[in-house]
């Protein structure tokens, strides 16, 4: 269930294949503003890598794994970012 006042509250569904099990799943999408600036380096991602752990090293927190999505917007499906991958990784201010 999404709360109200979830950025996802009124974001679009779609059915996400899941890259390791191949199971469909509702996933809820949502537009990512323009107007938001970031500070953040390159980081390639690793194998085992972790959008929470990730967010926590960088960030100070886990809970701010949406924020790495935010200023990566070609990553459709955070679940099948490839080792490798150079993402943008923000960090705290």
């Amino acid at each position: 269930m999404i709360d109200r006042v979830s950025r996802y509250y009124n974001g679009p569904l779609a059915q996400v294949k899941h890259k390791y099990t191949g199971d469909y799943t509702i996933a809820v999408f949502r537009d990512f503003p323009n107007d938001v600036t970031y500070k953040y380096i390159d980081y390639m991602w690793k194998d085992g890598d972790s959008l929470g752990e990730l967010a926590k090293n960088f960030i100070g927190h886990s809970k701010y794994w949406w924020q790495i999505l935010e200023i990566n917007q070609l990553i459709s499906d955070p679940f099948s970012i490839e080792p490798g991958t150079t993402i943008r990784m923000p960090y705290a201010k």
